[in-house]
């Protein structure tokens, strides 16, 4: 199983929504059996994937993440898997695909309550800071259990820096894929980003290696916004100090259209055009290019060879009348 990191220590840079759409696109179009991992208490890809009634319905039976950690830190023990499974939510497949139509395919996700959440972060704060680090790898042991049963687990962090959480998720994963707005602010605010995924990585027993840097809500690519963040992100990825830029092709570029498949009911979609637009639209084409790219740079094969004539023509249309 290779674990993804979507991690950025800034907020509104897409990290959830570029969680959803992976979740999607991999287990829907490409077939791979998807475990998503929602380290943020707003649980917003969480939500968008399951829905509030579902989430709220099991966090009342202490299904979360935050609870199944607790445990284990009382015991000192690692989470059995079936106690992992036992706070397991699993979205079922929509409906039996056909030609014209692709249905929302079943996935599972491990989701965080803020209850549990905030009674976690007082049972660490009460350790020592020696003890808190012997619990560094508890998440990493919990998706250990499960290194058969998917093929891809996707790790939303929360929308900012938290010391513990943060290294309990990066030293979970083994790629990390860096998603960026292309404006002064967050091309300024990576250096934080950097430092931790190279801290999370000091006496561990494995590297977390660079999947990509994507560029989310991009503006008009002809705007000096665009132009001086690309500039300052492809010197930075030459550099290897991020992760190298995913082409152009893979970047999410209608907000819209991005909002409305993360909106509150979007869950309730059943297909992958419900939810996203007509399959042949930049903003779907674009999501479908970058599942695509993602999985030829963690080495798995995709289902899918090629987009259709038509989605592909679409998509350079779009991006010359944005140049």
């Amino acid at each position: 199983m290779d674990t993804i990191a979507i991690f950025h220590t800034k907020g509104g840079v897409a990290k959830s929504a570029v969680t959803v759409f992976l979740a999607d696109f991999l287990a829907s179009y490409e077939d791979k059996r998807v475990l998503v991992v929602d380290l943020d208490p707003q649980g917003s890809s969480s939500k968008a994937l399951l829905g509030r009634d579902v989430l709220e319905a099991g966090f009342k039976k202490r299904r979360s993440l935050p609870q199944l950690l607790s445990k284990s830190i009382e015991s000192g023990l690692s989470p059995h898997k079936d106690a992992i499974e036992a706070v397991l939510y699993k979205r079922p497949l929509r409906g039996n695909n056909t030609k014209r139509s692709t249905y929302l395919a079943e996935l599972s996700v491990l989701a965080t309550d803020r209850k549990g959440w905030r009674a976690f972060n007082e049972q660490i704060n009460d350790l020592t800071q020696d003890s808190q680090g012997q619990f560094l790898d508890l998440l990493k042991d919990t998706l250990a259990e499960f290194e058969d049963d998917y093929d891809i687990a996707l790790i939303d962090f929360p929308g900012s820096e938290l010391p513990f959480w943060t290294k309990l998720g990066l030293r979970a994963s083994n790629w990390w894929l860096l998603p960026e707005l292309p404006d002064y602010l967050s091309t300024e605010d990576l250096d934080t980003a950097v430092e931790l995924v190279r801290d999370a990585q000091k006496n561990s027993t494995h590297k977390i290696l660079p999947l990509g840097t994507l560029l989310t809500i991009c503006p008009n690519r002809g705007s000096g916004s665009y132009k001086s963040a690309l500039s300052a992100l492809s010197h930075l990825a030459k550099e290897r100090a991020i992760p190298g830029l995913f082409d152009k092709a893979c970047e999410i570029l209608h907000r819209p259209a991005a909002q409305n498949a993360t909106d509150w009911k979007s869950e309730k979609s059943r297909t992958m055009v419900a939810r996203y637009g007509s399959s042949t639209t930049p903003f779907h084409t674009g999501l479908k290019t970058l599942s695509k790219a993602v999985l030829q740079r963690i080495g798995q094969q995709s289902k899918t060879k090629q987009l259709s004539i038509v989605g592909d023509l679409r998509r350079k249309l779009t991006d010359y009348w944005r140049k």
